[in-house]
């Protein structure tokens, strides 16, 4: 188990490479990822020794990527016993889906008016990789770009902070679901219809199409796993 997840942190730290940003930013990004994909999964504890070794660092910068994670809810540091991965309740997983409803939906509907082609334009090509996409780390890496660039007119680093840290919450325990072909279809469906809908500079149907989007996705936790 110990080697498995070894190889896996190897691996995703291979994908983010080249290294140009800080040595606890980078550590950061790759137990990020780990925890989103379940490589990582709610309730194992991260060992100091194991990851320096795995991404070949020094102590320092992994206690300050737990720190990093620990601030956005994915691992809960304890004293004398190190950080643990978190694992959320149903409950929490909802309430988090609905925070992020109240977030998104507000974002999209004060970023239409300031949007300008160029961000229609980017989002469309966004979407047609994605469509042409099968890989799952791929597809989830798409899906958040292209949302994140419907919202990027408003400017606003605080709210795409708080709207990054729901995702990377509750996004491990629904990615296993958009591999299923019937949901990563309606997916599609409700991107093309709220990508036309910003297009067309509609407002309360952006806004009623990203609510319902974000709400098939909240229904999709109370599916027995």
């Amino acid at each position: 188990m110990k080697e498995q997840i070894s190889v896996n942190l190897g691996q995703i730290a291979k994908e983010l490479l080249p290294r140009s940003m800080a040595a606890r930013d980078w550590v950061f990004q790759v137990l990020r990822a780990a925890i989103v994909r379940g490589v990582l999964p709610g309730g194992i504890p991260l060992r100091q020794d194991e990851i320096s070794v795995a991404l070949n660092v020094s102590h320092i910068p992994v206690r300050e990527a737990f720190r990093q994670l620990e601030a956005q809810g994915l691992v809960r540091i304890y004293p004398n016993r190190g950080a643990v991965v978190t694992r959320l309740t149903l409950q929490e997983m909802e309430d988090i889906m609905d925070v992020r409803a109240v977030l998104e939906v507000g974002a999209l509907a004060a970023a239409i008016p300031l949007m300008r082609d160029v961000t229609i334009e980017t989002a469309q090509a966004i979407l047609d990789e994605a469509h042409n996409t099968t890989d799952p780390h791929k597809l989830e890496d798409l899906n958040s770009c292209f949302h994140f660039t419907l919202y990027e007119p408003v400017q606003n680093q605080t709210l795409f902070k708080l709207i990054e840290q729901m995702h990377a919450n509750v996004d491990r325990y629904i990615r296993a679901y958009y591999s299923e072909a019937e949901n990563h279809a309606a997916s599609k469906a409700q991107h093309d219809e709220l990508l036309y809908a910003c297009k067309e500079r509609d407002i309360e149907a952006a806004r009623n199409i990203l609510y319902e989007h974000i709400s098939s996705t909240k229904r999709l936790l109370e599916v027995p796993q």
